[in-house]
């Protein structure tokens, strides 16, 4: 999912809640809670509204990146687009006050099997030449991307930050490219630790993928163990067809337990509460109790795993964004997969997850979790 639409830096600023969780000492949470800043419509009030659960019902903002990278200019220093650079100064507004920040982006493109799209007026660009032609490990992509991660920490100073996404679906998409990759890794990661020792710097994993392909995710994924902080996973299941109840026993904690030494995060999930119909191509029966129920096993299992963070990808259903341009886009039948994953429906009313996510974060956090 990408990111439309840029709004004054004042708007923001003024209009956005700054409210946090926190309760009595004896009910403590060890995770912090967050959501993406995605907005459920093409309008400015859709982009407040994303805005506004944030700061009322998190304590985390999650900015995240999947739409390409400015290669060039990150390799030459060369100003980025005006409007990238807007839409990063709005983003950065907006966190509420007393928030932490998870920033996500990657060197992956958003089919995980080559190097990320273009980012220029607007993300999803066509890789212009040479870099059409460049592999992960090539000297200049991997200084580029270097570049990129620095000015990205620079402008939004995170709490976490993950440099890669769900690296792993690349190994079974095109192990080819797998060994680039871990080269890739081996440089962005100590060049990063270097000049941010204190930042948690993370290389996130798709469960998905690891359960259905264990046997070779796991050599894989053991190669880029050394490269990241934390083990942060992505998932969403329901797009295999779990249900809450056939979850398996560790869907977590399998991928918690490749490094136990290292702390867990979940970096983006949800689930949808209205079944998944065309133009996706598979039925997925789903409801508002299922996604209540996946709720309560996310957040069991956080606190079960002393997680560090865990993020829910959207706010509130984009049935105005879909009906307005989702719909139409060469994507559309994998997109269809989240329309209805919100803890608010279309209209805006909260759902049952959503009182399942208060009552654990009406809980008291009970350590500073950023630097």
């Amino acid at each position: 999912m990408r990111s439309f639409l840029i709004l004054p830096l004042v708007l923001l600023t003024v209009l956005t809640c700054s409210c946090g969780g926190g309760g009595s000492e004896g009910d403590t949470r060890t995770f912090a809670m967050g959501f993406t800043d995605f907005p459920h419509a093409q309008t400015i009030e859709a982009v407040l509204a994303a805005w506004s659960v944030i700061g009322r019902d998190a304590d985390m903002a999650t900015i995240h990146f999947d739409d390409g990278v400015p290669w060039p200019q990150a390799f030459s220093g060369e100003p980025y687009h005006a409007n990238f650079i807007e839409e990063l100064d709005a983003k950065a507004a907006a966190i509420p006050s007393g928030h932490l920040t998870y920033l996500s982006m990657t060197p992956i493109n958003f089919e995980r099997d080559s190097l990320a799209a273009y980012r220029g007026t607007t993300g999803g660009m066509l890789l212009p030449p040479p870099w059409n032609t460049y592999g992960f490990d090539h000297p200049d992509v991997i200084t580029a991307y270097i570049n990129h991660c620095e000015y990205m920490i620079e402008k939004f100073d995170p709490d976490f930050m993950a440099y890669t996404i769900e690296g792993n679906i690349l190994a079974y998409k095109d192990l080819s490219s797998w060994p680039a990759y871990v080269t890739l890794a081996q440089s962005v990661y100590p060049a990063l630790k270097k000049s941010h020792p204190d930042l948690p710097l993370i290389s996130t994993l798709q469960a998905d993928f690891f359960h259905a392909f264990t046997s070779t995710q796991a050599a894989s994924i053991a190669q880029i163990l050394p490269y990241t902080d934390y083990i942060g996973v992505s998932t969403y299941a329901f797009s295999n067809a779990y249900t809450p109840a056939t979850l398996p026993e560790d869907w977590f904690s399998a991928l918690a337990g490749l490094a136990p030494e290292k702390p867990f995060a979940v970096g983006e999930t949800s689930w949808p509460a209205e079944t998944v119909t065309d133009p996706y191509p598979v039925e997925i029966p789903a409801d508002e109790k299922g996604q209540a129920d996946y709720v309560a096993r996310l957040l069991g299992e956080a606190e079960n795993l002393d997680a560090v963070f865990i993020n829910w990808f959207f706010t509130r259903d984009f049935d105005d964004f879909w009906e307005s341009y989702f719909q139409y886009l060469p994507e559309a039948s994998l997109a269809r997969l989240w329309k209805d994953t919100g803890l608010y429906d279309g209209q805006g009313n909260p759902r049952q997850g959503l009182s399942v996510w208060r009552q654990y974060f009406e809980k008291q956090r009970t350590e500073d979790l950023g630097r």
